[in-house]
């Protein structure tokens, strides 16, 4: 709410205070002063928020879930029994299961044989300090920490002071094909699809990965 809204509606207070009859001249013009300031100042704040939708993503998000009347939570699921579970351990195993259940694992046994189209190989990837400080520059700061809890605006915030081991542990994983535990974690979520919200197979999976990790 702008400032001009707030003194709108503390006149509007105290004009009711005085009067305290609703249908007083004086009280019915400050209550439709205050409806047309306050409408006035939603639109403009709605409005920034749009104009800033490519640097603040999260706000905007924010303020468009909390208009919605959709239930975003997991609902009661039906187990193996057929019966309705509430419990939220519970319903994070039947979630789990199910999308493991789903989860494609290919066989390296029936690979596919390819003919060469280059007589060029790639036998190394270059990885340098500068490269990394410029990709660190560009995380967008409104990105959720993974289970590393570490935030893409503390990254991007440090980006000159960590550029260097960073670009150290990239090296050292590239030359040994290795990749850190906690970029290879993350945090998934499940999205409702349609249908039955009691369900385990209405649902589908939303990873949230390593920010750290999506840099090379």
């Amino acid at each position: 709410m702008t400032h001009k809204a707030h003194k709108v509606v503390s006149r509007n207070r105290k004009i009711y205070r005085k009067y305290k009859d609703t249908t007083h001249p004086a009280v019915i013009e400050a209550s439709n002063a205050t409806r047309r300031e306050v409408k006035k100042a939603k639109k403009q704040f709605e409005l920034k928020l749009v104009n800033n939708i490519k640097e603040d993503r999260k706000s905007f998000f924010a303020y468009v879930g909390s208009k919605s009347k959709s239930n975003v939570n997991v609902s009661s699921l039906v187990d193996s029994q057929g019966e309705l579970t509430s419990d939220s351990k519970a319903k994070a195993e039947m979630l789990n299961d199910f999308f493991s259940s789903v989860f494609t694992k290919e066989l390296q046994t029936d690979m596919p044989n390819l003919d060469n189209l280059y007589d060029a190989k790639l036998v190394d990837i270059s990885v340098t300090v500068d490269s990394i400080k410029n990709k660190l520059q560009k995380l967008k700061e409104d990105k959720a920490a993974c289970a590393d809890n570490m935030s893409p605006r503390i990254l991007k915030a440090l980006c000159e002071e960590i550029a260097v081991p960073v670009t150290i542990i990239f090296r050292k994983s590239l030359d040994t094909g290795c990749v850190h535990g906690d970029w290879r974690t993350a945090n998934v979520s499940p999205l409702f699809n349609k249908g039955s919200r009691h369900k385990v197979d209405n649902y589908r999976p939303v990873n949230l990965t390593s920010q750290i990790c999506k840099v090379v």
